[in-house]
């Protein structure tokens, strides 16, 4: 019964936010325009604040895990290669192969991690995840463009890519607070209460945009595909490389950033991207709507058996 209690509280706060999110759309307390703006908020101001908050009071010297960081890079790599060799087994259509293969790799790490990771095991693993996020958001974008534009039939623009991700607000975010944990400037108390302030804004906030932003009205006949996407994504991924990460004898507050690396819903920018690449948007879109409601139960799966077994 502990362990339940344990997966009932770290799912269900942002089961409720996303729950709330969708009710606000839905009584017309949000509207389209508002939530694409919204959305763009928590993307380039509320996350990033978090992430600098979270590296920039931390000593990174006692937490920073090469080999963590190493494996989750690796992990996410690994899959995209074996995801390239496989889904062409259920899937002959590229434009729709492009949308699986990022539909199982691609997180929304970048928007829940955080907050899952906090839920879950409160800040020190929030930090972990914080640190990830500097690595893992160029091999998103990076290996998200590329694949898509190969299955959409778009030439890639190296040039355009590199810049793209050195200019993302969460890379500069996760740079400067590690210069700030590892030069220690002061910060007036004002400042530093008004980050911290606007930090607390950002681990919740976008967890209700997510909700505001699911759309049912766009399901059609794309089961068999939908299906295969969602049990790779919300299943397998998380069995195989957490399965790996306890084998390897990380600690729990690591195997928790995991949790929310692996079980996290498909990012919902990949669903513009593979329609702006060529690719079946229409599947991407579902992905992304069922990947977050689903994710709700996986989530709460993976933290319960973790927790009953003592793992976390």
């Amino acid at each position: 019964m502990g362990s339940f209690y344990v997966a009932f509280n770290a799912v269900m706060p942002a089961v409720l936010l996303v729950s709330f999110g969708y009710f606000l759309k839905t009584k017309h307390y949000l509207n389209e325009k508002t939530i694409s703006q919204l959305n763009k908020l928590c993307f380039d101001l509320l996350l990033p604040i978090v992430t600098f908050n979270n590296i920039r009071k931390t000593n990174l010297n006692a937490v920073f895990d090469l080999s963590f960081v190493l494996y989750a890079a690796g992990s996410i790599i690994a899959a995209i290669f074996l995801l390239v060799a496989i889904v062409p087994f259920f899937e002959k259509d590229r434009k729709k192969q492009g949308v699986m293969i990022q539909g199982i790799f691609r997180s929304n790490f970048v928007m829940l991690g955080i907050p899952i990771s906090t839920y879950i095991a409160g800040e020190q693993s929030a930090v972990l995840a914080s640190m990830l996020i500097m690595v893992i958001i160029p091999i998103f974008n990076g290996s998200a463009v590329i694949l898509l534009s190969i299955y959409g039939g778009y030439a890639v623009d190296k040039k355009k890519l590199i810049l793209d991700v050195l200019k993302n607000h969460m890379i500069i975010a996760s740079v400067l607070g590690i210069i700030m944990s590892l030069v220690h400037p002061p910060i007036p108390t004002f400042l530093d209460k008004s980050l911290l302030d606007v930090g607390k804004v950002g681990a919740v906030f976008p967890i209700i945009v997510l909700g505001a932003m699911l759309d049912f009205s766009k399901i059609s006949a794309n089961f068999r595909n939908l299906s295969i996407t969602l049990a790779g994504k919300l299943i397998v991924m998380p069995l195989i490389f957490l399965t790996i990460a306890i084998r390897l004898g990380f600690s729990s507050q690591e195997v928790v950033a995991l949790i929310a690396l692996y079980g996290s819903p498909t990012a919902v920018i990949s669903a513009v991207m593979a329609e702006q690449l060529g690719c079946d948007g229409e599947l991407a879109a579902q992905v992304v709507i069922f990947s977050t409601v689903m994710s709700c139960i996986t989530i709460f799966g993976i933290v319960f058996v973790l927790s009953f077994l003592k793992v976390i």
